[in-house]
């Protein structure tokens, strides 16, 4: 079975019907053939996104305890600031590239190959995870 990290994007997408990425997220997320996981830094990201998108708060609780029934959620820990560390000495990340850097880093330190995203070239800078999008 497959370990997929899926981004922030994917859980948006999954509740904008109108979004032509609509279909494609709802998909992943009920794909039985996957591993599904997302950070925690993910979870914050897609508050922040849905609140300023100015999504119902019921719709977004609702979201959330949904959640976990479908992926495994993933925190930072010791290995993955670690992990963090040598990313932000390599790369030299500027702006919101450091949150998506943070999720890579969760990523490796889980053993997490694969992200899941329509905006891939937010991650094509990391050797060490492939991108579905």
């Amino acid at each position: 079975m497959s370990k997929i990290l899926v981004d922030t994007n994917v859980l948006i997408y999954s509740l904008d019907k109108n979004s032509r990425y609509h279909l494609a997220s709802i998909s992943l997320l009920s794909n039985p053939n996957y591993s599904l996981y997302v950070s925690t830094k993910n979870i914050s990201e897609f508050v922040a996104v849905a609140t300023k998108q100015k999504v119902e708060y019921s719709i977004i609780t609702e979201f959330l305890a949904e959640l976990p029934k479908n992926v495994k959620i993933l925190f930072p820990d010791h290995k993955s600031l670690k992990i963090f560390y040598n990313l932000f000495h390599s790369n030299k990340p500027v702006g919101n590239k450091v949150y998506d850097m943070e999720i890579v880093s969760v990523m490796i330190a889980n053993k997490i190959p694969t992200i899941a995203t329509f905006n891939p070239k937010d991650f094509v800078e990391y050797e060490d995870i492939e991108i579905l999008n």
